[in-house]
């Protein structure tokens, strides 16, 4: 076994996690859209049924899990955007090592006070630019965690409700009708029967 890694090693260790990361959240995600679409048809078979207890417990449990969902999904792309911002910080980084090597270079060829003056204000910039980037996803990061805490609840009381009518009603209302059919012709049956 090796001590020490080598930084491609690192590197690829990193995006490994990182993908790992994305993939145990989207797998997450499944999971908790499965329980969405049992929830719907609880919710459904008590509203059916006329049971408003067991319809507010599936409203509640519905309401939990897009919230879930709504954070898994912000998560997956709070860590997508922060890989990026990290690609980009290496990216910068290893442009301000060249730009030095090239500086040094310079600086034997012609080793004035003047250019090393610049050199120096030039370093300083790029890594004025870096912290800068650091602050930005810092910012990012602590922006995209706190997603669902503005929703209102009764928007997301409308939106369960529609999603519950939308995939469920539509198949009640066309069974209602079937009975209702039904009846109407054992009826007119009976009453022939009888005449």
């Amino acid at each position: 076994m090796r001590l020490f890694k080598s930084q491609a090693e690192k590197e690829l260790e990193t995006r490994l996690t990182i993908k790992q990361g994305i993939n145990d959240l989207k797998k997450y995600d499944h999971t908790l859209e499965k329980k969405k679409k049992e929830m719907i048809e609880h919710a459904q078979n008590a509203k059916t049924q006329g049971i408003k207890q067991q319809y507010d417990v599936a409203l509640s449990g519905l309401k939990m899990i897009l919230s879930y969902q709504k954070r898994c999904k912000a998560m997956i792309l709070q860590i997508q955007m922060t890989e990026s911002m990290r690609d980009l910080t290496a990216l910068s980084s290893k442009f301000v090592k060249l730009m030095g090597n090239v500086g040094k270079e310079l600086t034997k060829v012609n080793n004035t006070a003047n250019f090393t003056h610049n050199q120096m204000v030039f370093e300083k910039g790029m890594m004025s630019a870096e912290a800068a980037m650091d602050q930005l996803e810092n910012f990012l990061e602590d922006a995209g965690m706190s997603f669902t805490d503005a929703q209102d609840e009764e928007n997301i009381t409308e939106e369960i409700e529609a999603l519950i009518d939308s995939t469920g009603a539509a198949k009640v209302d066309a069974m209602d009708s079937e009975i209702d059919t039904m009846l109407a012709q054992i009826e007119k049956k009976s009453s022939a029967i009888k005449e």
